[in-house]
């Protein structure tokens, strides 16, 4: 089992060798595979899989080839929920049922604006990181809610909108 120093070396030679690129290429397109088949069938669960796997490789791009803080994390993370909500909304598109006028403008209005919260808060959070030069217990405690907090509040969009 590598641990420590040796693991670390070890994902070294795996990003400059460009294994990490070709595996994040191989994860993406199984990625849009997975969301193409659950749109086609008509499958929902597809929708949070595909999310997840190009989040995971997100994450793997984070933590084997970067030390410092990615700026474009919010663009990510407004990417996968444009890839979640217009995901969603075929499967709902697909179903016969009469709309009143303007639904579909309010809810593209809605989206952009949840998108636009999201990058801009992302900018806020980053900001604040780069300002706060902190450390210790309280700061990694402080880091967890407030990752626990985002996740708990992407649940409640997902699971209003779903």
């Amino acid at each position: 089992m590598l641990v420590g120093a040796g693991a670390g070396a070890w994902f070294a030679v795996l990003a400059e060798d460009g294994y990490l690129a070709r595996a994040n290429v191989l994860v993406t397109v199984v990625a849009l595979v997975v969301l193409a088949a659950g749109l086609v069938l008509s499958l929902p669960v597809a929708i949070p899989a595909a999310v997840a796997l190009l989040g995971a490789e997100y994450v793997a791009i984070l933590g084997f080839e970067s030390d410092t803080i990615d700026t474009r994390a919010p663009l990510v993370a407004g990417a996968l929920l444009a890839v979640a909500e217009l995901g969603y909304w075929s499967l709902e598109l697909r179903v016969p049922v009469v709309d009143e006028a303007g639904t579909y403008v309010r809810r593209i209005a809605l989206l952009a604006t949840l998108l636009l919260g999201v990058v801009g808060l992302g900018a806020v959070v980053l900001t604040l990181v780069e300002v706060v030069e902190a450390g210790g217990i309280a700061v990694d405690i402080a880091g967890a809610a407030a990752a626990l907090g985002a996740l708990a509040l992407l649940a409640l969009a997902a699971r209003r909108t779903g």
